[in-house]
């Protein structure tokens, strides 16, 4: 029972996400995904300083507006079409206008994902923004998932946990496996030891048995309790969610879903 309580208890602490210092990789160059840190009393005002800290990014934003002037002058030639536009929710998408050497440099930043925590009565937050680069940006599709595919780690106790971002979960999981296996061994040994005694020492022989048979007892239980370790191990490691994760695919590839009386599958399209 306190070891049911202490896994459930730790399945109750709020994951840091995956992405957080380990920001992923974009799939082209129009757009640069960046992970800004800021401090506020509250969320609201974390959420405000964010975008300040993004708009004072000295790096990011004269790097856009080195690649802008790049493509303005390349495509000078070329005809946009003033009624493209990305179609995001109103709550991710803004724009944030800052200047450099009296130039303004325009950043259009969709915000993918963002985590807080309480630091010393602040709030501190990691939000990760997509940022446009050019003027007519492919943003991939980029979404944020707590599952994870099933692999061969789930049935290595703890491995599967660690995996997902569950470090206390499943150091707790290697912990009491590791005491279950190991109080087999002991209490294998120390009945083995008491029996050996039985035949060797007659005079005792009662004595001996009967630590023999305690020693027995406590083995089968260290028995079950490794397998009942392992077993929650196998059905945590399936269904439990895991860590937010940050996943990114080419917006140009869609995968659909097809169902029909006689068969179910996926469709894959690719638009060039």
């Amino acid at each position: 029972m306190p070891l049911v309580a202490l896994f459930v208890a730790t399945s109750a602490f709020s994951q840091k996400p995956q992405w957080v210092g380990n920001t992923p990789k974009e799939l082209n160059y129009t757009y640069k995904l960046v992970e800004v840190v800021s401090n506020g009393s509250d969320l609201a005002g974390a959420r405000a300083n964010a975008l300040e800290n993004l708009a004072g990014d000295r790096l990011l934003t004269e790097g856009v507006r080195i690649y802008q002037n790049t493509i303005d002058s390349r495509e000078s030639s070329k005809v946009k079409n003033p009624n493209q536009t990305i179609v995001q929710t109103k709550n991710t998408h803004t724009t944030v206008t800052t200047h450099i050497d009296g130039s303004p440099v325009q950043l259009s930043a969709l915000r993918v994902d963002e985590y807080a925590t309480q630091e010393n009565g602040m709030v501190k937050l990691h939000t990760l923004f997509q940022v446009a680069t050019c003027s007519d940006p492919v943003f991939d599709n980029v979404y944020v998932t707590d599952k994870y595919d099933f692999s061969a780690r789930v049935f290595v106790p703890g491995w599967a946990q660690l995996y997902k971002g569950s470090i206390v979960k499943g150091a707790c999981i290697i912990a009491a496996e590791a005491v279950g296996i190991g109080g087999i061994v002991y209490t294998e040994s120390m009945r083995a030891a008491y029996m050996s005694r039985v035949y060797s020492q007659p005079s005792f022989a009662k004595e001996y048995k009967n630590r023999a048979d305690n020693f027995e007892i406590a083995r089968n239980c260290c028995i079950g309790a490794a397998v009942a370790i392992y077993v929650y191990n196998l059905i945590d490691a399936i269904v439990a969610p895991g860590a937010r994760r940050v996943v990114v695919t080419p917006r140009n590839l869609q995968l659909t879903a097809s169902t029909a009386s006689d068969f179910n599958g996926i469709g894959l399209s690719y638009s060039f």
